[in-house]
């Protein structure tokens, strides 16, 4: 089996000529490496996770906190990550940069890195966090509204549940108690495992 660090060696080798001159910025996930309870594979780093080069940190920090306290989790059992490894940017209406969400082509760019970093990673499952996680490992048409609290197949051949995002909850507060829930059956299938 590859190593996840070769896998993360030839991923900065590949992608560092593709943006010559320009501050692109690969966030590589961290966590357990080896057979995790939980892989979580959020959209893309923010601006606090580039800066500190490491995933889940800041408001996705705190987000990650409240799941994994729901979800009855350490942080050390789980491995996380991104689909996509960089921070996509739009300009504001105010003509300040912010967080956009990824498109197609970055999509599809690092979805086989990120097979091969969950085949390295090695978890017993998958959760994706929002509709560009879910799009990338399962069929494209596959919205989270449709799948969300539900266990589906994956690319990487690992049961894969879907949630919302848990920022989604921040903008949609009426998501709140469906996202509990959803974490809670998660949460309910993972101690039904361990005593099996």
């Amino acid at each position: 089996m590859t190593s996840l660090q070769s896998v993360y060696q030839e991923m900065l080798a590949f992608f560092k000529p593709l943006w010559p001159g320009e501050d692109k910025t690969l966030v590589l996930g961290e966590g357990r490496e080896n057979s995790p309870a939980l892989m979580l594979i959020g959209e893309a780093p923010g601006e606090t996770e580039v800066i500190k080069r490491r995933p889940f940190v800041g408001k996705a920090g705190k987000n990650l906190d409240e799941f994994l306290t729901l979800a009855r989790l350490n942080r050390e059992d789980i491995f996380v990550s991104n689909a996509v490894k960089i921070r996509p940017t739009e300009i504001g209406p105010t003509g300040r940069t912010r967080n956009r969400a990824p498109n197609k082509e970055e999509l599809s760019l690092f979805t086989p890195w990120l097979l091969r970093e969950i085949q390295a990673v090695h978890p017993r499952a998958l959760v994706t966090l929002g509709n560009v996680p879910l799009k990338a490992l399962t069929e494209a048409k596959n919205t989270v509204g449709d799948c969300h609290g539900q266990w589906l197949a994956s690319k990487a051949g690992i049961p894969l549940f879907a949630l919302y995002h848990p920022a989604s909850i921040i903008y949609r507060r009426a998501l709140a108690p469906v996202y509990e829930q959803d974490v809670l059956t998660l949460a309910e299938a993972l101690q039904s495992t361990k005593g099996a």
